[in-house]
């Protein structure tokens, strides 16, 4: 085989051409109703029983050769309509295949028995367009294995050897120079046109033999019977046997001019008839062409449509989602006071973004820890911003639930050995999905304290924390010395909670704020001079008091007793307005 350059592409591109030609001779073999009887036997229709055999020739030229590449594999997978032999797409292909396309390839080729009966019918070539194109499907897959011209020439030899047999009306021994010829070429295209040239000047070369025997008998038996004659007769009989044997040749003459012409008439209706089919064959082959194209546009319209649609849904929910966050981060941001807390949530919150940005662009990121220590005096917010911080980490994708559940010493400490253990596990597990706070942390390490077991609750949590990283945020709040001699007791803990945000006490103007906020909530106003006296008393209290005040709590409290202040000074009137029950004034303070 004189190997031409095809790169990968053209020879499967060739390859579905020369599949597409096979097919198109099955449905003719089908019109005509020849496959009937086969169909009743194999209950398979052509075309099931071409993707067979076309899959097993291939896979036996494959094996005949050598090392199966990559290459020829997809070519064997994906050269048929169907895939009937199971050849995977990746990993190794199963003996049993090897094994069946074995003996498929040693059936009898009833699709090229079929094709002599076909053109026995109708008079036309198809047997030699069938077999060069499953020639050219072989040397597609042959090209794709470079290096193996010894091998594949063997094969083809040999294949064409095992199939003269079952050819219908042909003299085989035309298809070897054939062959010889396609082999040699190095090109990938019908060559049955050259066959039948051949098989035509065979035929003529034939009838012309016939036609000269005869003659050359009649001469011999003229030229004996002239001679004899010649000897007893005299000169008169010699010229009147020369004159018959002229007649006779004229005569002998004239017949083979009418045979000349009646073979090419005979000739001509072939020729109309063969085009007559493969004008057919070529109509048949651009109508499903352009049904190929037709039934592709609609595939990749179909697949645009619902590209759009996932995208459009997939940009609504992001929408959805950046709105929701926004809602929270505005309500983060709503809160009085607290501004470098509100900054840092920001932060994280955008560092969150970007780090899931390169990893959807595949890119490296570093590992994130997203508990957190939050330090302050009790009423500072930490709480509230915690349960803010487990709604957006759930819009964010950390959690998948974003609940908060709050606890202390007493939820995670037991007063027996062996319990302690339990409770933190009974807690954590309400907890995954959203956010574990532990208030006062630095209570579970108590080292003056003899047989405490704060130090099991402190190691179960730090293993906890461990499996399940992926869906559960700790926040351990405390005051900020107390939590940092807290995290030095367990190297654990270190290494796990790496983020720490203060909460500032709230000023004396903050406060009043707050409580403003709080009167809103409760649908009341309160009156400057009110503010005044709030101001008065907080700056009239000793830092003893200040330091249990509470900050928001503190204030709330205040709050409460002035609405208690309130409604004992209104029972007094007769008919409050409406106004008057709305308002805070100074009295009530």
């Amino acid at each position: 085989m004189s190997e031409k350059l095809y790169s990968d592409e053209k020879l499967f591109e060739l390859g579905k051409i020369n599949y597409d030609k096979l097919v198109l001779y099955c449905t003719r073999i089908e019109e005509k109703g020849l496959w009937t009887q086969a169909e009743e036997v194999i209950k398979q229709s052509s075309t099931e029983v071409l993707d067979l055999y076309v899959q097993s020739v291939l896979m036996n030229l494959a094996v005949h050769c050598g090392e199966i590449l990559d290459s020829q594999r997809e070519f064997m997978r994906i050269i048929t309509v169907s895939n009937p032999l199971c050849i995977p797409e990746e990993g190794q292909i199963k003996m049993s295949v090897y094994n069946q396309s074995k003996r498929l390839y040693e059936l009898p080729p009833i699709l090229i028995q079929l094709c002599g009966l076909y053109d026995k019918k109708t008079k036309t070539d198809m047997t030699e367009y069938f077999l060069d194109a499953f020639l050219n499907i072989l040397l597609c897959m042959a090209y794709l294995n470079h290096g193996k011209d010894v091998k594949v020439n063997d094969f083809i030899q040999k294949y064409y050897n095992k199939i003269s047999n079952f050819i219908i009306d042909r003299d085989t021994g035309g298809y070897s120079e054939y062959i010889k010829k396609k082999l040699s070429s190095g090109d990938i295209k019908c060559e049955a046109e050259w066959f039948k040239t051949y098989k035509i000047q065979i035929q003529k070369t034939s009838v012309k033999q016939k036609v000269k025997n005869p003659k050359s008998r009649a001469k011999k038996k003229a030229k004996s019977t002239k001679e004899s004659k010649i000897s007893s007769a005299g000169t008169s009989t010699r010229v009147q046997k020369l004159n018959e044997s002229q007649q006779k040749q004229a005569e002998q003459q004239k017949i083979e001019q009418q045979k000349a012409e009646q073979q090419k008439q005979h000739d001509e209706e072939r020729r109309q008839l063969r085009d007559a089919f493969f004008k057919r064959v070529e109509e048949d082959a651009r109508l499903a062409k352009i049904a190929k194209e037709k039934e592709e546009q609609q595939a990749r319209e179909q697949f645009l449509a619902v590209k759009n649609r996932i995208q459009e849904r997939e940009r609504a929910e992001r929408e959805e989602k950046e709105k929701r966050i926004k809602l929270l981060m505005d309500e983060l941001n709503s809160l009085v006071g607290l501004k470098d807390v509100k900054s840092e949530i920001q932060s994280l919150t955008n560092l969150i973004k970007i780090r899931q940005l390169r990893e959807k662009m595949n890119m490296p990121v570093m590992d994130m820890s997203y508990h957190m220590v939050f330090t302050g005096s009790p009423g500072t917010g930490k709480t509230t911003v915690a349960r803010l911080v487990g709604k957006i980490y759930k819009e964010l994708g950390i959690l998948s639930d974003g609940k908060m559940i709050e606890t202390d010493r007493s939820g995670l400490v037991a007063g027996y050995v062996g319990q302690t253990a339990i409770k933190v596990h009974e807690i954590v597990g309400q907890a995954i999905g959203g956010v574990l706070f532990i208030d006062e942390a630095y209570s579970l390490v108590n080292p003056d304290v003899p047989n405490d077991f704060g130090g099991e609750a402190v190691d179960t949590l730090v293993k906890l924390m461990e499996d399940n990283r992926d869906n559960l945020v700790i926040i351990a709040a405390g005051y900020t010395d107390e939590m940092r001699r807290f995290l030095k007791s367990n190297t654990g803990l270190i290494s796990r909670f790496n983020k720490f945000i203060n909460f500032p006490d709230y000023n004396r103007s903050e406060l009043i704020e707050i409580m403003e906020v709080i009167a809103a909530e409760a649908g009341l106003t309160i009156e400057e001079g009110a503010k005044k006296r709030v101001l008065e008393r907080m700056g009239a209290m000793k830092p003893e008091e200040w330091e249990d005040f509470g900050n928001a709590r503190g204030i709330r409290n205040m709050f409460e007793k002035i609405v208690t202040n309130q409604a004992n000074r209104l029972v007094l009137l007769n008919s409050p307005t409406k106004e008057q029950i709305m308002t805070i004034v100074a009295e009530d303070v």
